[in-house]
């Protein structure tokens, strides 16, 4: 008797709509931050500052949604999932490797071999060729995930869920959340630290995953800290009044971020963030999260549910499709304003198709976190079959 009012709980909310809500947005801005750079991934240099103004408030706007708050929903969900079942560590652990590790192997493979095809119709072969035949650079594809741009996402969340214990002791206290502030300020000291001791690229980037990996822990504490605040069935009027908080947040951030944005505009370069920039950027994926909860009164649109379970496939699929556009619209005389519009408007319909089309295959589903491996993961009616992040 004493465990069935919580499980009543746990099953009369098992379907957030709110969070579907979260996971479809952090799918389409990091599409929409991905899009919004030229082909080589700079802030159209050689544009006039005018046409810069559509491509940079783009990528203004969809970093509200960027990887960090990605990361905190992913850890956000990890908190559902655990508070759901009774697994040990280690099988949690071994849980996340199937879902996450294995899939990052595949997709490194992928990539690393995928880029061939921009660098051909680029002129660019021989140089990718090089980079790939060196078996060192396999060790950074690997443990950094530099195989491709986004996929040290995978890595980066897997190493963070290890401290998962940790971060339960924010879900009874949740002002241990607030520890994300200093950490978030230790990441900026660390980072300019190794800039200024090191000269390798390679070990400057390898201390600095150290240091992201340490301090990106905030962000566990603070989805762990939301999860807590959302386990106290928050009334509609509370509701409404930790949104106005977070939306109140979120406007002086995205003022922060329009400063950035005009120096962007009229430099045509992305510069380094610091300062009030550095802080306002990396803080707003909690003030997002934050928002998207208290919305959980709202009248959400029931069918989320059925589209969020796509935005991991979004998220490791658009690359790919960014580079096929890029490829058949090189050499074009588009204005930047078009080519950011048509580029995001491929990455997101293709992906979408793919992710729906790999979902109907068992062969192709585990890829992107809807299906068991074949042959390899045993079937066991206690674990349900869920989509890795949002």
């Amino acid at each position: 008797m004493s465990n069935s009012k919580p499980q009543q709980r746990l099953n009369t909310d098992t379907r957030m709509h709110w969070l579907d809500g979260a996971r479809l947005a952090a799918a389409f801005c990091i599409i929409g931050l991905h899009s919004s750079a030229d082909q080589w991934g700079q802030a159209f240099r050689h544009a006039l500052p005018g046409e810069r103004v559509f491509p940079v408030m783009m990528r203004t706007v969809s970093e509200v949604a960027s990887t960090e708050y990605f990361i905190l929903v992913s850890l956000f969900l990890l908190a559902v999932r655990m508070s759901r079942n009774e697994l040990s560590y280690s099988a949690n652990i071994k849980q996340q490797v199937r879902r996450l590790l294995v899939p990052f192997l595949v997709w490194t493979i992928f990539y690393a071999f995928f880029r061939l095809y921009k660098a051909y119709h680029l002129d660019y072969t021989s140089s990718m060729w090089s980079e790939i035949t060196q078996w060192q650079n396999w060790v950074y594809y690997l443990t950094l995930g530099w195989s491709n741009y986004h996929m040290h996402f995978l890595p980066t969340l897997f190493v963070l869920i290890l401290f998962y214990p940790i971060y339960k002791l924010a879900i009874r206290a949740p002002m241990i959340g607030l520890a994300v502030i200093p950490l978030i300020y230790l990441n900026n000291m660390f980072g300019g630290f190794i800039w200024r001791t090191f000269d390798d690229i390679m070990v400057i980037e390898s201390w600095m995953r150290v240091a992201k990996l340490l301090t990106y822990t905030g962000y566990g504490f603070a989805a762990y800290a939301l999860y807590g605040i959302w386990q106290t069935k928050l009334d509609k009027e509370t509701s409404k009044s930790l949104f106005g908080l977070a939306l109140l947040a979120l406007v002086i951030g995205f003022l922060v971020k329009l400063v950035h944005a005009t120096e962007v505009i009229q430099t045509g370069n992305f510069g380094i963030r610091s300062g009030a920039v550095y802080m306002g950027h990396f803080l707003f994926p909690c003030f997002m999260v934050m928002a998207f909860m208290g919305t959980q009164h709202f009248r959400w649109p029931e069918k989320l549910s059925q589209w969020s379970k796509y935005s991991f496939g979004m998220y490791l699929m658009h690359p790919a499709f960014l580079y096929m556009i890029e490829v058949i619209l090189h050499g074009n005389t588009l204005s930047p304003t078009a080519l950011v519009l048509v580029k995001f408007s491929f990455a997101v319909t293709m992906s979408v198709c793919m992710s729906v089309a790999f979902e109907r295959s068992r062969w192709l589903a585990w890829t992107i976190g809807l299906g068991k491996i074949p042959y390899i993961e045993t079937s066991n009616k206690q674990q349900k079959t869920v989509a890795v992040t949002g």
